[in-house]
């Protein structure tokens, strides 16, 4: 089942973030759209993985759609860009906290 924007919480953020492939798609599209291929090649991830954590991250709200581009090949394929202007995960006294500012204003604080 998807994580909406609204559900996000500091657990499923640290997870998320915590895993490899997920940070270098959103480090890799922070300030330009990237397509899937391209952040695969560039951070060799596996495509398969690369198009899982892509799915995981938009319905988390932390990437969108950015556009769709024609290949040389005559195929679509879309670009991504993150949403995320700032994102601060904090452990306090046995408690995990997190604060996510998306660029579109929203803030998710737990």
């Amino acid at each position: 089942m998807p994580i909406e924007t609204e559900e996000i919480n500091a657990t499923n953020m640290a997870l998320i973030l915590g895993d490899g492939y997920s940070k270098a798609i959103l480090t890799s599209t922070h300030l330009k759209p990237k397509t899937a291929l391209e952040i695969a090649d560039v951070h060799g991830i596996p495509i398969a993985a690369c198009y899982r954590r892509i799915k995981t991250l938009e319905d988390m709200g932390f990437i969108h759609r950015d556009e769709q581009i024609l290949t040389q090949k005559g195929k679509r394929r879309w670009s991504y860009i993150s949403n995320i202007h700032r994102l601060e995960i904090f452990y306090s006294e046995g408690k995990i906290s997190a604060r996510c500012e998306l660029r579109n204003g929203y803030i998710s604080q737990e």
